[in-house]
C-alpha cells in the first residue's frame, strides 16, 4: 500500500475536508437517486391513453412505433416513449 503524504496541513484540517467531501458526495447520490421511476403501462393501459384497440398497439409495437418493455411474460410500455412517439 502506497503511503500519501500532505505538507502544509495538520491531520485534523485534513480530515475535516475529507469529512466534508464525503458527505457532499453523499448528498449528491441521494438527490440523484430520489427522482421518480419511470411510469410503465400494461398494454391495456397504453392502448386505452393512447385510445386505439389491443390489435393495433400490436401493429403499432411490430411496426416500431412503440417499444414494449417485457418483464417475465408481461408486456408494458414507458409512458414517456408512448408520450413521444405521439410527437413525431
Amino acid at each position: 500500500m502506497d503511503r500519501i503524504f500532505f505538507e502544509g496541513s495538520s491531520s485534523d484540517e485534513f480530515m475535516r475536508r475529507l469529512c466534508s467531501k464525503i458527505s457532499e458526495i453523499i448528498e449528491s447520490h441521494k438527490q440523484t437517486n430520489q427522482q421518480e421511476p419511470e411510469a410503465l403501462l400494461t398494454r391495456q393501459a397504453a392502448a386505452d391513453m393512447l385510445q386505439i384497440s389491443l390489435p393495433t398497439l400490436n401493429n403499432w409495437t411490430k411496426a416500431g412505433i412503440l417499444t414494449p418493455r417485457y418483464l417475465g411474460r408481461r408486456v408494458y410500455y414507458k409512458k414517456s416513449e408512448i408520450i413521444n412517439s405521439l410527437n413525431r
